[in-house]
């Protein structure tokens, strides 16, 4: 129980620091560009969906491949790292209260909030079965990661009735891709 109450909060960790980074890297793009500092135009551009995507799985990987690798085992290695993305998920839903009086319909904030999870678990399995110290570890599972966030953020941006069956099937596979590792990842480990 400790060890998920940690992994929790290590994603709220996370969370915060990929939000700190994202404001420093829209303010020095802001500058740069001479763009008025706005997040209305952040939420509008998809480079920034993009640059947000790479940041946060960055955090993400980082926290799990650091820490949450150093107490956990077989199964606990996929758990421990969606509790890393259910603690990110938290932060990200409290900017979203406290940025709108009304939240966004529960189903978007479940898509969200699958994403966070789901990213996290596919980071924690790679993390698991490979060395987190190998630069290709971290290239890999961060690559599959960016790609899951990315291509969410940019369907997302535009929902439309093929949109929303694209975030539905985008989404589905991660969940499957996860129950999968979950239940293979015991004899994954032990092959090794």
């Amino acid at each position: 129980m400790k060890n998920a109450f940690e992994s929790f909060l290590w994603g709220i960790i996370a969370a915060f620091g990929a939000l700190i980074v994202e404001i420093i890297v829209f303010l020095g793009i802001s500058a740069y560009k001479n763009i008025e500092f706005s997040f209305d135009i952040f939420f509008a551009v998809p480079l920034f969906f993009l640059i947000s995507a790479c940041i946060e799985e960055f955090f993400k990987y980082i926290i799990i491949s650091k820490k949450v690798e150093s107490f956990s085992l077989e199964k606990s290695y996929i758990v421990n790292s969606m509790l890393v993305g259910l603690g990110f998920f938290g932060v990200e839903l409290g900017f979203i209260y406290m940025s709108s009086s009304l939240l966004p319909a529960w189903n978007l904030l479940t898509e969200i909030g699958i994403l966070h999870i789901g990213t996290a678990g596919l980071i924690g399995y790679i993390v698991a079965i490979r060395n987190p110290g190998k630069f290709s570890t971290f290239l890999s599972a961060f690559s599959i990661a960016v790609i899951f966030h990315a291509a969410y953020n940019l369907l997302a941006m535009n929902r439309e009735f093929l949109q929303n069956y694209l975030v539905f099937a985008l989404l589905g596979l991660l969940v499957l891709i996860n129950i999968i590792n979950l239940l293979r990842i015991s004899s994954k480990i032990n092959q090794d």
